[in-house]
């Protein structure tokens, strides 16, 4: 699994905190996560060290096991990391994207490989589209939140990415 985002974990009381760079798509802007209660907020930074919250969402369940594979795979993540994602418990996701240990990495990279396996064969079977459902279902109604945001996550051949909604900044 190859991380290109920043991440900078914190931990204040019981929450989990995530720093997702946005710099190269956001420039100026990261995405702070809750891991512990699923809320996301749009953070600016400005000159001398001036940090403001600009938006923030509260996401399902469903949304932030699509959000974070999204923001941990950029620049595109394949279709099969957010099927596993979407498929595993909770806690596992949470591990595999943010765990270095090697045999947590081994075992989310066979769990990539078996829904890579899958989604080929729904592929053949011309049923590729059912078998992504509930992952379309949860990316059309995280898109509906991260428009309050700036944000959207698009799709290509290769899997998804997230980008600045085309009427700019939040």
């Amino acid at each position: 699994m190859n991380h290109t985002a920043d991440l900078y974990p914190a931990e204040i009381k019981s929450d989990i905190f995530h720093f997702f760079d946005l710099e190269e798509i956001y420039p100026g802007y990261r995405l702070l996560v809750n891991i512990s209660t699923s809320i996301v907020s749009l953070v600016l930074f400005g000159h001398k060290q001036e940090v403001r919250v600009v938006a923030q969402r509260i996401l399902t369940s469903s949304e932030i096991r699509i959000l974070l594979p999204v923001l941990a795979f950029l620049p595109c993540c394949p279709q099969e990391v957010l099927q596993a994602s979407y498929s595993c418990s909770y806690e596992v996701l949470i591990q595999a994207l943010f765990s270095t240990n090697a045999k947590i990495i081994a075992q989310w990279d066979s769990l990539v490989q078996e829904h890579r396996l899958r989604l080929v064969d729904a592929s053949q079977q011309k049923t590729r589209r059912r078998a992504m459902k509930g992952v379309y279902n949860a990316l059309f109604a995280l898109r509906q939140k991260l428009e309050h945001l700036g944000l959207t996550i698009r799709s290509r051949q290769d899997g998804f990415y997230l980008s600045p909604c085309v009427s700019g900044e939040p």
